[in-house]
């Protein structure tokens, strides 16, 4: 080991490396876009679930595609309270906004046969495992 900067067992290797397991610890599956909301991911059996939340969305205003069969996108608008007197406020920072988040899954999936449910801000997706691999997909699932 050298020191060099451009030396690809020096210094800035290490702090890569550190970054991508920040990265896959806070849950960041795409480096450099922001997680919007929490996930858990259940690699389970012949399917894959993914549970998100997604406080003060409505069902109607939830997208969720499957560009890939091993990426997972969900999009949410979420509603800010009604202002009827805007500087009665002392803090604001809950306003209208869209959530979204691309999620990497441990396992390639096809929309067949996806399961949805939304409940108390909660969304949950079962997707099924592909028994062998498709090509480039774009599919967009409905929630229900």
């Amino acid at each position: 080991m050298t020191g060099r900067e451009d030396d690809p067992s020096g210094p800035g290797r290490r702090q890569d490396e550190d970054q991508r397991e920040d990265d896959r610890k806070r849950g960041r599956d795409f480096p450099g876009l922001t997680a919007d909301f929490r996930v858990d991911i259940l690699d389970h059996g012949d399917e894959v679930i993914v549970v998100a939340e997604l406080p003060g969305a409505e069902e109607d205003e939830i997208r969720i595609n499957l560009p890939n069969p091993q990426t997972l996108r969900i999009t949410a608008r979420r509603a800010g309270p009604v202002e009827e007197e805007p500087e009665t406020y002392y803090i604001h920072e809950r306003g209208d906004a869209t959530l979204s988040r691309m999620i990497r899954l441990p396992a390639s999936v096809t929309e067949e046969g996806a399961e949805t449910g939304f409940k108390n801000g909660v969304l949950e997706v079962r997707l099924k495992k592909m028994r062998k691999p498709s090509g480039p997909g774009g599919k967009q699932i409905p929630i229900g």
